[in-house]
């Protein structure tokens, strides 16, 4: 079927168009400012959720394709944008820490309770994301490519939130409530928690180095390599654990568990299967706080995911890589299981590859390496013992089709 002549016109690099949606994006950010009469109640959330696109979508990040890169072809490059993120997220709000002599970590701090539940819910997520090959980010950045499978997937998200906020009642008496929430600086303080999480993530890049596919020189101008090409997945991830260090400078760790948990709570409440009253949820617990939102408002929770749906797009749009796709019926039920086990997976553990693990490790909390631990185990366990050949037996990318662009369920088109 021929597309037509506008979405023909969008599968070009239209950085002009680009600019003019981020431009408009910042002066909603400033009319926001003066509506509010501060810059951190949404002003700040949009612009921190443009970012956060703009990050995700130019570096292409995706914690199931890392490992799969590493598994299948040999390349470390994703898996080192992770750790890239956790060394700048953590150097620059433990250093910020150990310069002004702190005492107290910052508010709101991702130090997550570390129960029986959290290891089996980050694998549940893990496994939820080879499923619905990929995690909550990577949905909602192809939502701003104009891949349609994103919406039976984030669907899903909310549907498996939705579940998990049911059962908190029971997470909160059998599990969370009084379980301990180690924090490295308790023991090591911030200057030698910064010291000891250096040192293990430097490890893991060393180990990781020798994998990563030798450098090419790249003729390409500088305009090219920064709006139409992939950015190397180093550059990205550290933007993103910048982006962690200044959310936690504004008040409030960056993350996008929050704002899902937040409507699946209304909806669960509305529905009639959870009680108004939510203990740990509705106080906050690990530095996660789910209010009961009386109706639809454009919240902070609401508006960061509009400003990381408008930085995707806006790159998408700039490198010529939006494009609505549509999916099969086969598509759309892996993309509800896979679905709602990140949902119920993501609410159970309070948090994903951002809010819990890279926010968490920021500050030097246990329960961010032990879900990024987990989750990547679930991840692991999956792409063995996934049949999909489109997941376990990739190809590389043709062409100028992004790394991780859908990939065909036959064998008969991968090596």
């Amino acid at each position: 079927m021929t597309r037509p002549l506008f979405l023909k016109a969008l599968s070009v690099p239209r950085p002009g168009l680009a600019g003019a949606v981020l431009i408009a994006a910042a002066f909603a950010a400033a009319t926001f400012a003066v509506l509010d009469g501060r810059f951190s109640h949404r002003g700040w959330p949009l612009v921190a959720g443009i970012v956060f696109g703009v990050a995700l979508q130019r570096g292409e990040l995706s914690l199931v394709r890392a490992w799969r890169d590493l598994l299948v072809l040999k390349d470390s490059n994703q898996l080192l944008g992770f750790l890239a993120a956790l060394f700048a997220a953590q150097i620059v709000t433990l250093g910020a820490l150990v310069l002004i002599g702190a005492g107290a970590p910052p508010a709101n701090a991702r130090i997550g309770p570390v129960s029986w539940i959290l290891p089996p819910a980050a694998f549940v997520f893990g496994v939820g994301s080879v499923v619905a090959r990929g995690g909550v980010m990577v949905h909602l950045r192809r939502l701003g490519e104009g891949s349609l499978v994103a919406v039976p997937a984030l669907l899903a998200v909310f549907a498996g939130f939705v579940g998990g906020v049911a059962l908190w009642p029971w997470t909160w008496v059998h599990a969370v409530e009084g379980a301990p929430a180690p924090f490295l600086p308790e023991t090591l303080g911030f200057a030698g928690s910064l010291l000891a999480q250096f040192a293990i993530i430097a490890a893991l890049a060393v180990l990781l180095w020798r994998r990563r596919p030798a450098a090419k020189p790249d003729p390409r101008s500088l305009r090219v390599r920064l709006m139409v090409e992939p950015w190397p997945a180093t550059s990205a991830g550290a933007l993103l654990g910048l982006l962690v260090a200044a959310s936690y400078a504004a008040g409030e760790p960056l993350g996008l568990i929050a704002e899902c948990a937040t409507a699946a709570r209304w909806l669960a409440t509305m529905a009639g299967l959870a009680p108004s009253n939510l203990p740990g949820l509705s106080d906050g617990v690990g530095g996660i706080v789910v209010p009961l939102m009386t109706g639809f408002a454009l919240t902070e929770h609401v508006v960061i995911l509009i400003g990381f749906i408008v930085g995707a797009f806006a790159c998408a749009l700039a490198s010529g890589r939006f494009s609505l796709a549509g999916f099969t019926l086969r598509d759309a039920i892996e993309m509800v299981l896979g679905g709602l086990l990140l949902g119920l997976g993501a609410m159970t553990a309070l948090g994903a590859v951002t809010g819990e693990a890279i926010a968490g490790v920021a500050v030097g909390a246990a329960s961010g390496w032990i879900f990024l631990a987990f989750a990547s185990l679930g991840i692991l366990a999956a792409l063995i013992l996934d049949p999909r050949d489109a997941m376990i037996r990739p190809r590389r990318p043709r062409g100028d089709l992004p790394e991780d662009a859908e990939l065909p369920h036959s064998s008969a088109d991968t090596p």
